[in-house]
């Protein structure tokens, strides 16, 4: 069996797991600090559109990309579905090469940890740099995978997904860390049964590579940034206190 990223039942169960219209606090966030800028933003790693949407709906100018064709045939389905006809690109963010500036760009909910080596991640700075209008602004929300690192190499059942039409979806999840790399990867085993009878499965290969706070703000430094802030939780002028809290940073373009 083939080792897929975001494949067609990842891109299923991720739907039904943080639906469309659900309730998510970067929603307000980003709303409340994009209107601000205005102008043309991208939101990276856009996935099934989640965030996007709501974006749309804010009246925002705001175009996705993503390197999983299921993912994006699932936002274009979402957005079809509500009327939106946005701009989507089908493209890995650290070989960046769109037309045009952006007055921003956005990674939400921890998606930036997705590239696996520090190059990679080194590489997406910089392609995000290079498609930023002056004084363009970047926003990146990061997480430390602490749960992860209890359940190191046991494998784990999750709660079965009910599927709309009719089916379940099993998943096992297994993790390894590479703690000189900071490098959490997991793999995820996904079985679909319907009537009693395994319809499809599909592996997928799921990396989460951490940094640490002060880490991330010399990556940023070094690759062209400055005024850089930083936040917890989506919540504006609340520090980082814990190891649990989503790192919210934001920076301009030098």
């Amino acid at each position: 069996m083939t080792l897929t990223t975001y494949g067609s039942l990842c891109t299923e169960v991720y739907d039904i797991t943080k639906p469309i219209d659900g309730k998510y606090p970067d929603v307000p966030y980003y709303i409340k600090h994009l209107s601000k800028i205005g102008g043309r933003i991208l939101e990276a790693m856009v996935g099934t559109g989640r965030l996007l949407i709501p974006l749309l709906e804010a009246n925002l100018n705001v175009e996705g990309i993503d390197s999983s064709e299921d993912m994006l045939a699932c936002c274009h389905r979402h957005c079809t579905q509500k009327g939106l006809k946005p701009v989507l690109h089908h493209g890995s963010v650290e070989n960046l090469d769109l037309p045009g500036k952006f007055k921003a760009i956005i990674v939400s909910f921890g998606s930036f940890m997705l590239l696996e080596k520090r190059n990679a991640a080194v590489a997406a700075l910089q392609a995000f740099a290079r498609h930023l209008e002056p004084q363009g602004r970047i926003f990146i929300d990061l997480e430390l995978p602490i749960e992860d690192f209890k359940t190191e190499n046991i494998v784990r059942q999750r709660s079965p997904i009910e599927c709309p039409d009719g089916s379940t979806i099993l998943l096992q999840i297994t993790s390894d860390i590479d703690w000189l790399n900071q490098l959490n990867m997991s793999v995820i085993r996904y079985e679909k049964w319907k009537d009693g009878e395994l319809i499809a499965t599909e592996l997928q290969r799921l990396p989460l590579h951490w940094f640490g706070r002060d880490e991330f703000i010399i990556c940023l430094q070094e690759n062209g940034y400055k005024d850089i802030t930083l936040c917890a939780n989506y919540t504006d002028g609340l520090q980082p206190s814990c190891h649990k809290d989503t790192l919210c940073f934001c920076a301009a373009l030098a």
